[in-house]
C-alpha cells in the first residue's frame, strides 16, 4: 500500500444481538459456547471460516499491514447480556493496546444492536471507549444488517458497514469492505460517511434481499457501488425487539467527497422508507398451516416458520405450541421440532434410548408462553450437541447446544436441548437424526435466515402467528420505551426523512 512501514491494526469482535423482551441474560458461559477467544487463538479460529473477522485480516494484510488480534466475543442471539461480560471485553482490549506498543488503526466486527444488563446502546459505548485508546485514528466497524446504528456509533467510528444480503451470506465480505475502507482512509484517500436514521422499525421475517420491495432498494445501492458514485453504502433494518429509546433504523452511504455520500444517503433512505409497508409478512394461524400439511396435494416438508421462538433473533427457543397443537387435534402427520428444556435433557438421558416416560417439555422460560406439553414420550436417541453448520451462510461453523435428547411423541419428533442455535440451518435437525425431508410439517425458529438452506428443498413456507419475544405481530408487545412518532405506531402521516449528515471525524 505504501512505501513505509507496515502498519499495526488491532482487531477485536463483539458480537451478539440483543431481545430486551427476553427475560434471560447472556453470561460469559453463551460467549464460550460460541466464541471466546483471544490473540493467535482469535486469529486461528476465524481463518478457518468465511466470518466477519477473516475478512478484516485479508483486508488489513491485503493492504500490506499487519493484524494486531486482541479479542473475540461473540454469542448467539438472546437477551441483555451481562455488565460483566462488557466490562471484561474492555479491560482486554485496553490491554492488547498497551502490550501492542502502539498501533495505527482498529478494525472492530460488531453486531450493533447489543444491550447489556446496565447499558442500552453497548455498541456505541465500546466505540466511545475504542476512542479514548484510539485517540484520532482511524476506527471502522462492520456490523449486522439489523444493527440499531446509534448516533453515538456514527460519532466515534470513521467507517461502519452492515451486512447488504438477507438471509446473511456476506459475513467475510462485510468484514473485509469495512476493513478495506479503514486501510485506505489510514492511507489518506479521501472518504466521508453520511447517514440518516428513520423512525422505523419492521419485522425481520417479511422481507428478504433475495426478491420483493427489500431486494429493490438493495439493487439500488449496489448500483450506485457499480457505477462508482459511492464507495460503500448499508440499509440497515433494525431488529425490532429493542424496547429502548434509541432504535431507529439507519442509512449509510460513504463516497470521496461529502455531497456525493449525503445525496446518496437521502436517496436510499427515500426508497427505504417509502416501501416500508411492503416489509410485513403474511401470517396464518398454526391450525391453517397444519391443515395444508394434511393435504395430500400439499408438497411436502411444509415448513411452519415459528419466527416469534426464533433464538437468532433472541427468543429464547422454549415455545412447543405447535406441538401442543398437533396433540390436541390428534393430527396424523409426521413432524419435526426443536425446544430449548434442559430439565428435559436430563430427564432423556436418565431414562435411556428406547425407553418411555411421561416427558413435561417446553414453555419454562418465556413468562406466558402456552406452548407446554405433558404426554408420554419414548427417547430416540442422546448426543453430546455439538454439529457444525450445513450453509451456505455460515457453512462449516461449529455450534454446541449442550447435551441433547430427541423424544417422540407419537408423530411428534422433538430435538431438545439446553440452547438451540443456527436455528434457520438444516443441521440442527440432521445432525440429531430428523431428516428434514422426511417430515410433512418441519417447525423452524427463523426469521429469513433458513430461506438460505431450507428454501432448496422446501414443499411449502408458511409464517404462523406465533407468541413469543421475537413475534412478527410487534403490536402484539407492550412497549414501554419506543420513541414518540415511531412506525408502525404513531409516525405522522406526513414524515419525510431528515437529510443525512456527515458522522465521523468528518462531521
Amino acid at each position: 500500500m505504501s512505501a513505509t512501514s507496515p502498519k499495526q491494526i488491532l482487531v477485536l469482535e463483539f458480537l451478539q444481538e440483543s431481545n430486551t423482551f427476553n427475560p434471560i441474560p447472556d453470561g460469559l458461559e453463551n460467549f464460550k459456547a460460541v466464541r471466546y477467544a483471544q490473540g493467535q487463538e482469535f486469529y486461528d479460529q476465524c481463518r478457518k471460516i468465511p466470518c466477519a473477522p477473516h475478512g478484516i485480516f485479508d483486508a488489513i494484510e491485503d493492504a500490506g499491514n499487519l493484524v494486531i488480534p486482541t479479542i473475540s466475543l461473540r454469542a448467539s442471539s438472546g437477551g441483555r447480556v451481562e455488565e460483566s461480560v462488557f466490562r471484561l471485553l474492555c479491560d482486554q482490549i485496553a490491554q492488547y493496546a498497551k502490550m501492542s506498543g502502539g498501533f495505527d488503526a482498529i478494525c472492530a466486527s460488531l453486531h450493533g444492536a447489543t444491550c447489556t444488563t446496565e447499558r442500552d446502546d453497548a455498541c456505541g459505548d465500546l466505540l466511545e471507549f475504542l476512542r479514548t485508546l484510539a485517540g484520532d485514528r482511524p476506527i471502522s466497524a462492520s456490523c449486522d444488517l439489523h444493527a440499531n446504528v446509534t448516533e453515538k456509533m456514527l460519532k466515534n467510528a470513521d467507517i461502519i458497514c452492515g451486512y447488504q444480503t438477507y438471509p446473511h451470506t456476506d459475513f467475510y465480505e462485510t468484514g473485509y469492505r469495512a476493513a478495506s475502507l479503514c486501510m485506505k482512509l489510514l492511507a489518506g484517500e479521501p472518504m466521508h460517511m453520511a447517514a440518516t436514521t428513520l423512525p422505523m422499525m419492521v419485522p425481520p421475517a417479511g422481507y428478504t434481499s433475495l426478491e420483493g420491495a427489500f431486494k429493490e432498494v438493495i439493487d439500488t445501492g449496489n448500483n450506485l457501488i457499480q457505477n462508482k458514485t459511492l464507495l460503500d453504502y448499508t440499509t440497515f433494518q433494525v431488529q425490532p425487539w429493542l424496547d429502548i429509546p434509541t432504535i431507529g433504523s439507519t442509512v449509510i452511504a460513504i463516497a470521496s467527497d461529502p455531497k456525493t455520500a449525503a445525496d446518496c444517503a437521502d436517496l436510499l433512505a427515500a426508497e427505504l422508507f417509502r416501501r416500508r409497508d411492503s416489509y410485513w409478512p403474511d401470517l396464518m394461524s398454526i391450525d391453517e398451516a397444519i391443515d395444508l400439511a394434511q393435504d395430500p396435494s400439499c408438497p411436502k416438508p411444509v415448513l411452519l416458520i415459528d419466527a416469534a421462538d426464533s433464538a437468532n433473533g433472541g427468543a429464547v427457543g422454549d415455545s412447543l405450541v405447535v406441538a401442543k397443537r398437533l396433540l390436541e387435534r390428534n393430527s396424523p402427520i409426521r413432524a419435526g421440532m426443536y425446544a430449548k428444556d434442559p430439565e428435559a435433557v436430563k430427564q432423556a438421558f436418565r431414562v435411556g434410548v428406547g425407553n418411555r416416560a411421561e416427558f413435561e417439555v417446553g414453555a419454562k422460560f418465556t413468562p406466558n408462553l402456552p406452548g407446554s406439553i405433558k404426554a408420554i414420550g419414548q427417547v430416540r436417541s442422546l448426543h453430546d450437541g455439538h454439529f457444525f453448520n450445513e450453509g451456505p451462510a455460515g457453512k462449516g461453523a461449529h455450534y454446541y447446544v449442550g447435551p441433547a435428547a430427541v423424544i417422540s411423541f407419537g408423530n411428534i419428533d422433538i430435538m431438545v436441548c439446553d440452547a438451540p442455535k443456527s436455528t434457520g440451518d438444516p443441521q440442527l435437525l440432521r445432525h440429531f437424526g430428523i431428516e428434514p425431508t422426511l417430515y410433512d410439517l418441519i417447525v423452524v425458529k427463523a426469521n429469513t435466515s433458513f430461506r438460505a438452506s431450507y428454501g432448496k428443498f422446501a414443499g411449502r413456507i408458511c409464517f404462523a402467528d406465533t407468541p413469543g419475544a421475537g413475534a412478527s405481530n410487534l403490536k402484539s408487545f407492550r412497549w414501554k420505551n419506543l420513541p414518540a412518532g415511531f412506525y408502525p405506531y404513531d409516525l405522522p402521516e406526513d414524515y419525510q426523512p431528515s437529510p443525512a449528515k456527515i458522522k465521523g471525524r468528518c462531521e
